[in-house]
């Protein structure tokens, strides 16, 4: 099988997961999730005290 090939049929599945994953989460507000995390890593979602006010 050809590079070019192999990357098509990539492509392919690919494109066929992600049409699976969004019919599995219709009619949901939120998008599917491909991995990762979001967000700020290094907020502790606290408000900073240290203004000493």
């Amino acid at each position: 099988m050809s590079h070019k090939t192999d990357m098509s049929s990539r492509k392919q599945r690919q494109d066929r997961d992600l049409d699976e994953a969004l019919e599995e989460s219709f009619p949901a507000s939120d998008p599917p999730s491909h991995g990762g995390i979001t967000g700020d890593s290094g907020s502790s979602g606290k408000p900073d005290q240290s203004s000493g006010a």
